[in-house]
Protein backbone atom coordinates (compact mmCIF):
# COMPACT_ATOMS: atom_id res chain seq x y z
CA UNK A 1 0.00 0.00 0.00
CA UNK A 2 1.40 3.49 -0.89
CA UNK A 3 2.25 5.50 1.56
CA UNK A 4 0.47 9.40 2.00
CA UNK A 5 2.78 12.34 2.20
CA UNK A 6 1.20 14.13 4.65
CA UNK A 7 2.43 17.36 3.34
CA UNK A 8 0.67 16.39 -0.11
CA UNK A 9 -2.91 15.97 1.99
CA UNK A 10 -3.23 18.81 3.61
CA UNK A 11 -2.21 21.09 0.61
CA UNK A 12 -4.32 19.12 -1.19
CA UNK A 13 -7.47 19.63 1.21
CA UNK A 14 -6.23 22.76 1.46
CA UNK A 15 -7.05 22.90 -2.30
CA UNK A 16 -10.50 21.36 -2.46
CA UNK A 17 -11.93 23.61 0.02
CA UNK A 18 -10.40 26.74 -1.89
CA UNK A 19 -11.97 25.55 -4.90
CA UNK A 20 -15.42 26.38 -3.46
CA UNK A 21 -14.57 30.19 -2.60
CA UNK A 22 -17.27 32.69 -3.98
CA UNK A 23 -16.57 33.60 -8.16
CA UNK A 24 -16.79 36.57 -10.14
CA UNK A 25 -20.09 35.87 -10.74
CA UNK A 26 -21.04 35.35 -7.30
CA UNK A 27 -20.03 38.89 -6.10
CA UNK A 28 -21.49 40.43 -9.27
CA UNK A 29 -24.79 38.90 -8.31
CA UNK A 30 -24.62 40.20 -4.51
CA UNK A 31 -23.10 43.64 -5.52
CA UNK A 32 -27.05 43.82 -7.51
CA UNK A 33 -28.95 42.49 -4.48
CA UNK A 34 -32.18 44.64 -3.62
CA UNK A 35 -31.40 44.22 0.61
CA UNK A 36 -29.21 43.07 2.77
CA UNK A 37 -31.44 39.90 2.96
CA UNK A 38 -31.19 39.04 -0.57
CA UNK A 39 -27.21 38.95 -0.01
CA UNK A 40 -28.24 36.77 2.87
CA UNK A 41 -30.40 34.62 0.71
CA UNK A 42 -28.04 34.03 -2.62
CA UNK A 43 -25.29 33.09 0.02
CA UNK A 44 -27.74 30.27 1.27
CA UNK A 45 -29.05 29.38 -2.08
CA UNK A 46 -25.49 29.33 -4.22
CA UNK A 47 -22.90 29.37 -2.31
CA UNK A 48 -20.74 27.48 -0.09
CA UNK A 49 -21.93 29.20 2.68
CA UNK A 50 -25.27 27.32 2.10
CA UNK A 51 -24.84 24.69 4.95
CA UNK A 52 -23.65 27.10 7.64
CA UNK A 53 -26.29 29.57 6.95
CA UNK A 54 -29.35 27.25 6.27
CA UNK A 55 -30.56 28.30 9.89
CA UNK A 56 -30.18 32.10 9.86
CA UNK A 57 -33.24 34.19 9.12
CA UNK A 58 -32.71 36.65 6.12
CA UNK A 59 -33.23 39.65 8.57
CA UNK A 60 -30.21 38.69 10.51
CA UNK A 61 -28.45 41.43 12.12
CA UNK A 62 -25.36 42.98 10.21
CA UNK A 63 -23.09 42.07 13.31
CA UNK A 64 -24.20 38.70 13.83
CA UNK A 65 -24.22 37.39 10.30
CA UNK A 66 -20.38 38.47 10.20
CA UNK A 67 -19.71 36.75 13.61
CA UNK A 68 -21.31 33.63 11.70
CA UNK A 69 -19.10 33.64 9.20
CA UNK A 70 -16.03 34.44 10.94
CA UNK A 71 -17.06 31.14 12.94
CA UNK A 72 -17.14 29.60 9.94
CA UNK A 73 -13.97 30.48 8.66
CA UNK A 74 -12.17 29.61 11.90
CA UNK A 75 -13.82 26.19 12.09
CA UNK A 76 -12.59 25.61 8.67
CA UNK A 77 -9.01 26.76 9.62
CA UNK A 78 -8.83 24.88 13.07
CA UNK A 79 -9.61 21.67 11.13
CA UNK A 80 -6.67 22.32 8.75
CA UNK A 81 -4.77 23.70 12.34
CA UNK A 82 -4.97 19.60 13.55
CA UNK A 83 -4.87 17.85 10.52
CA UNK A 84 -1.50 19.57 10.32
CA UNK A 85 -0.10 18.52 13.77
CA UNK A 86 -1.72 21.70 15.48
CA UNK A 87 0.93 23.64 17.62
CA UNK A 88 2.50 25.42 14.38
CA UNK A 89 3.89 28.71 14.28
CA UNK A 90 0.93 29.65 11.49
CA UNK A 91 -1.43 27.94 13.86
CA UNK A 92 -0.43 30.01 17.08
CA UNK A 93 0.15 32.94 14.47
CA UNK A 94 -3.42 33.06 13.20
CA UNK A 95 -4.95 32.79 16.38
CA UNK A 96 -3.04 35.71 17.29
CA UNK A 97 -4.61 37.84 14.73
CA UNK A 98 -7.90 36.97 16.09
CA UNK A 99 -6.96 37.65 19.38
CA UNK A 100 -5.84 41.08 18.10
CA UNK A 101 -8.49 41.60 16.73
CA UNK A 102 -10.52 41.16 19.13
CA UNK A 103 -8.87 43.50 21.03
CA UNK A 104 -8.71 46.50 19.06
CA UNK A 105 -12.52 45.43 18.48
CA UNK A 106 -13.00 46.64 22.53
CA UNK A 107 -10.38 48.92 23.05
CA UNK A 108 -12.12 50.83 20.32
CA UNK A 109 -15.23 50.28 21.93
CA UNK A 110 -13.68 51.31 25.20
CA UNK A 111 -12.03 54.66 23.41
CA UNK A 112 -15.90 55.84 22.18
CA UNK A 113 -17.27 55.16 25.34
CA UNK A 114 -19.52 52.14 24.49
CA UNK A 115 -17.41 49.06 25.62
CA UNK A 116 -21.03 47.56 26.89
CA UNK A 117 -21.77 46.70 23.03
CA UNK A 118 -18.78 44.41 22.81
CA UNK A 119 -20.70 41.72 24.71
CA UNK A 120 -22.95 41.58 21.35
CA UNK A 121 -20.15 40.69 19.15
CA UNK A 122 -18.00 38.63 21.20
CA UNK A 123 -17.23 35.46 19.22
CA UNK A 124 -18.55 33.21 21.71
CA UNK A 125 -16.88 30.46 19.53
CA UNK A 126 -13.58 31.45 20.11
CA UNK A 127 -13.74 31.55 24.20
CA UNK A 128 -11.99 27.98 24.03
CA UNK A 129 -8.64 29.05 22.16
CA UNK A 130 -7.62 31.72 24.03
CA UNK A 131 -5.82 33.17 26.83
CA UNK A 132 -7.98 36.19 27.21
CA UNK A 133 -10.70 35.98 29.10
CA UNK A 134 -13.06 37.58 26.78
CA UNK A 135 -16.10 36.94 28.76
CA UNK A 136 -14.00 39.33 31.67
CA UNK A 137 -13.13 41.59 28.99
CA UNK A 138 -17.13 42.20 28.12
CA UNK A 139 -17.47 43.99 31.50
CA UNK A 140 -14.28 46.24 31.77
CA UNK A 141 -14.86 49.77 31.89
CA UNK A 142 -11.64 51.51 32.33
CA UNK A 143 -8.08 51.04 31.62
CA UNK A 144 -7.32 49.91 34.94
CA UNK A 145 -9.53 47.04 34.50
CA UNK A 146 -8.39 46.36 30.74
CA UNK A 147 -5.08 45.49 32.16
CA UNK A 148 -6.88 43.57 34.80
CA UNK A 149 -8.62 41.21 32.32
CA UNK A 150 -5.01 41.39 30.59
CA UNK A 151 -3.22 40.34 32.93
CA UNK A 152 -1.99 36.63 32.60
CA UNK A 153 -1.27 37.55 29.22
CA UNK A 154 1.44 38.55 26.96
CA UNK A 155 -1.11 41.48 25.60
CA UNK A 156 -0.95 43.27 28.65
CA UNK A 157 2.44 44.58 28.93
CA UNK A 158 1.95 45.80 25.19
CA UNK A 159 -1.35 47.71 26.04
CA UNK A 160 -0.04 49.37 29.52
CA UNK A 161 2.38 51.22 27.14
CA UNK A 162 -0.54 53.17 25.83
CA UNK A 163 -2.58 54.43 27.94
CA UNK A 164 -5.46 56.74 27.27
CA UNK A 165 -5.43 60.54 27.35
CA UNK A 166 -6.71 62.97 30.17
CA UNK A 167 -10.20 62.04 27.91
CA UNK A 168 -10.02 59.14 27.85
CA UNK A 169 -9.56 58.77 24.25
CA UNK A 170 -6.89 55.85 23.44
CA UNK A 171 -4.13 56.14 20.43
CA UNK A 172 -5.52 53.58 18.66
CA UNK A 173 -3.25 53.39 15.58
CA UNK A 174 0.28 52.66 18.16
CA UNK A 175 -1.66 50.20 20.32
CA UNK A 176 -2.48 48.30 16.71
CA UNK A 177 1.32 49.07 15.32
CA UNK A 178 2.53 47.71 18.82
CA UNK A 179 0.10 44.09 18.84
CA UNK A 180 1.23 43.52 15.14
CA UNK A 181 4.69 43.71 16.08
CA UNK A 182 4.62 41.66 18.98
CA UNK A 183 2.78 39.15 17.15
CA UNK A 184 5.01 38.47 14.57
CA UNK A 185 8.25 39.30 17.35
CA UNK A 186 6.18 36.04 18.67
CA UNK A 187 5.93 34.22 15.27
CA UNK A 188 9.87 34.86 14.18
CA UNK A 189 10.98 33.63 17.27
CA UNK A 190 9.24 29.94 17.04
CA UNK A 191 10.67 30.44 12.72
CA UNK A 192 14.10 30.57 14.39
CA UNK A 193 13.25 27.34 15.66
CA UNK A 194 12.46 25.23 12.61
CA UNK A 195 15.12 22.78 12.36
CA UNK A 196 14.93 22.24 8.55
CA UNK A 197 17.20 25.06 7.09
CA UNK A 198 14.76 24.95 3.50
CA UNK A 199 11.70 24.86 5.39
CA UNK A 200 12.88 28.10 7.47
CA UNK A 201 13.66 30.29 4.72
CA UNK A 202 10.85 29.52 2.77
CA UNK A 203 8.76 30.66 5.75
CA UNK A 204 10.90 33.82 6.41
CA UNK A 205 10.65 34.64 2.97
CA UNK A 206 7.02 34.79 2.73
CA UNK A 207 6.52 36.70 6.27
CA UNK A 208 9.28 38.92 5.06
CA UNK A 209 6.96 40.02 1.89
CA UNK A 210 3.94 40.04 3.78
CA UNK A 211 5.54 42.55 6.08
CA UNK A 212 7.41 44.18 3.36
CA UNK A 213 3.62 44.81 1.19
CA UNK A 214 2.38 46.35 4.67
CA UNK A 215 5.15 48.53 4.97
CA UNK A 216 5.35 49.93 1.56
CA UNK A 217 1.91 50.11 1.38
CA UNK A 218 1.99 52.00 4.96
CA UNK A 219 4.80 54.61 3.83
CA UNK A 220 2.29 55.20 0.74
CA UNK A 221 -0.57 56.04 2.55
CA UNK A 222 1.32 58.46 5.20
CA UNK A 223 2.96 60.30 3.38
CA UNK A 224 1.01 60.83 0.26
CA UNK A 225 -2.11 61.74 2.17
CA UNK A 226 -0.72 63.05 6.04
CA UNK A 227 2.53 64.10 4.72
CA UNK A 228 4.63 62.85 8.31
CA UNK A 229 8.39 63.39 8.25
CA UNK A 230 10.60 60.36 8.57
CA UNK A 231 10.34 59.88 12.34
CA UNK A 232 6.34 59.57 12.68
CA UNK A 233 6.79 57.44 9.30
CA UNK A 234 9.29 55.31 11.05
CA UNK A 235 6.74 54.77 14.46
CA UNK A 236 4.18 53.15 12.56
CA UNK A 237 6.13 50.62 10.31
CA UNK A 238 6.66 46.66 11.36
CA UNK A 239 9.79 46.41 12.34
CA UNK A 240 10.47 43.14 9.83
CA UNK A 241 10.87 42.12 6.54
CA UNK A 242 13.39 43.61 3.83
CA UNK A 243 12.30 47.03 4.14
CA UNK A 244 14.92 48.27 6.91
CA UNK A 245 17.79 49.36 8.08
CA UNK A 246 20.18 51.60 5.65
CA UNK A 247 17.38 50.85 2.46
CA UNK A 248 14.78 52.06 5.01
CA UNK A 249 16.60 55.07 5.67
CA UNK A 250 17.18 56.12 2.42
CA UNK A 251 13.43 55.65 1.20
CA UNK A 252 12.57 57.88 4.38
CA UNK A 253 15.26 60.86 3.71
CA UNK A 254 13.33 61.86 0.42
CA UNK A 255 11.30 64.69 1.09
CA UNK A 256 8.13 64.48 -1.64
CA UNK A 257 5.70 62.08 -2.37
CA UNK A 258 6.89 61.14 -6.01
CA UNK A 259 10.51 60.77 -4.63
CA UNK A 260 9.40 58.39 -1.76
CA UNK A 261 7.56 56.14 -4.37
CA UNK A 262 10.24 56.13 -6.87
CA UNK A 263 12.30 54.91 -3.87
CA UNK A 264 9.89 52.36 -3.69
CA UNK A 265 9.34 50.82 -6.61
CA UNK A 266 13.01 50.66 -6.66
CA UNK A 267 12.32 47.67 -4.17
CA UNK A 268 11.59 44.03 -4.00
CA UNK A 269 8.31 44.32 -3.39
CA UNK A 270 8.15 47.45 -4.93
CA UNK A 271 8.80 45.89 -8.35
CA UNK A 272 6.16 43.20 -7.50
CA UNK A 273 4.06 45.68 -6.95
CA UNK A 274 3.72 47.56 -10.27
CA UNK A 275 1.05 46.17 -11.65
CA UNK A 276 -1.01 47.33 -8.82
CA UNK A 277 -3.01 50.37 -8.03
CA UNK A 278 -1.20 52.32 -4.94
CA UNK A 279 -3.93 54.31 -4.67
CA UNK A 280 -6.09 51.16 -3.62
CA UNK A 281 -5.44 49.00 -0.25
CA UNK A 282 -1.94 47.83 -2.23
CA UNK A 283 -1.17 45.69 0.64
CA UNK A 284 -4.24 44.16 1.01
CA UNK A 285 -4.22 43.24 -3.09
CA UNK A 286 -0.34 42.22 -2.87
CA UNK A 287 -0.88 40.08 -0.31
CA UNK A 288 -3.52 38.24 -2.21
CA UNK A 289 -2.46 37.49 -5.26
CA UNK A 290 0.85 36.34 -3.38
CA UNK A 291 -1.24 34.45 -1.55
CA UNK A 292 -3.27 32.76 -4.25
CA UNK A 293 0.21 31.91 -6.19
CA UNK A 294 1.58 30.17 -2.55
CA UNK A 295 -1.95 28.34 -2.35
CA UNK A 296 -1.41 26.71 -5.53
CA UNK A 297 2.40 25.89 -5.87
CA UNK A 298 4.03 25.88 -2.57
CA UNK A 299 5.07 22.49 -1.13
CA UNK A 300 4.90 23.97 2.46
CA UNK A 301 1.52 22.79 4.10
CA UNK A 302 2.47 25.65 6.23
CA UNK A 303 2.57 28.03 3.93
CA UNK A 304 -0.09 26.85 1.91
CA UNK A 305 -2.40 26.67 4.97
CA UNK A 306 -1.35 30.60 5.89
CA UNK A 307 -2.18 31.48 2.18
CA UNK A 308 -5.77 29.47 2.68
CA UNK A 309 -6.50 31.45 5.85
CA UNK A 310 -5.01 35.06 4.21
CA UNK A 311 -7.44 34.00 1.36
CA UNK A 312 -10.13 32.91 3.29
CA UNK A 313 -10.48 36.30 5.26
CA UNK A 314 -9.98 38.30 1.95
CA UNK A 315 -12.85 36.72 1.21
CA UNK A 316 -14.91 37.42 3.93
CA UNK A 317 -13.85 40.89 4.07
CA UNK A 318 -15.42 41.40 0.59
CA UNK A 319 -18.71 40.02 1.66
CA UNK A 320 -18.92 42.14 4.10
CA UNK A 321 -17.97 45.02 2.10
CA UNK A 322 -21.15 43.92 -0.24
CA UNK A 323 -23.43 43.57 2.88
CA UNK A 324 -22.59 47.35 3.88
CA UNK A 325 -22.76 48.61 0.67
CA UNK A 326 -26.19 47.29 -0.19
CA UNK A 327 -27.18 48.02 3.30
CA UNK A 328 -26.02 51.44 2.40
CA UNK A 329 -28.10 51.34 -1.17
CA UNK A 330 -24.55 52.24 -2.74
CA UNK A 331 -24.24 51.64 -6.43
CA UNK A 332 -23.11 48.34 -7.77
CA UNK A 333 -20.30 49.72 -9.92
CA UNK A 334 -18.89 50.75 -6.41
CA UNK A 335 -19.31 48.35 -4.21
CA UNK A 336 -17.79 45.84 -6.69
CA UNK A 337 -14.77 48.51 -7.14
CA UNK A 338 -13.70 47.94 -3.18
CA UNK A 339 -13.73 44.40 -3.51
CA UNK A 340 -10.12 42.32 -3.56
CA UNK A 341 -10.22 40.18 -6.72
Amino acid sequence: MPVIDPASAISAKIKSQYGKRLREKDYQAMVKCGSVGDVVQYLKTYTHYQGFLDKVSNDVHRGNLENIMQQKQFESFLSFCRYNNGNTPVTKYGLRLIETRELMKFITLLSIKRPEEYLFSMPLFFVRHTDIELQKLSLVNNHRELLDALERTGYHDVVKRFPPDERGDYDLAAIEDALENYSLGLLYADLAKIKKKKVRNQMLSLFDTLSDYHNYSRIIRLKKYYHMNSDAVRAHLLRYGNLTGRKLDRILSRDTYEEVREELQKTSVGKKAKTIDIDREMAVQGRYEMCRHQLYFSTNPEIVLLSFYILSQTELSNVIAIIEGVRYSMEPESIYETLVL
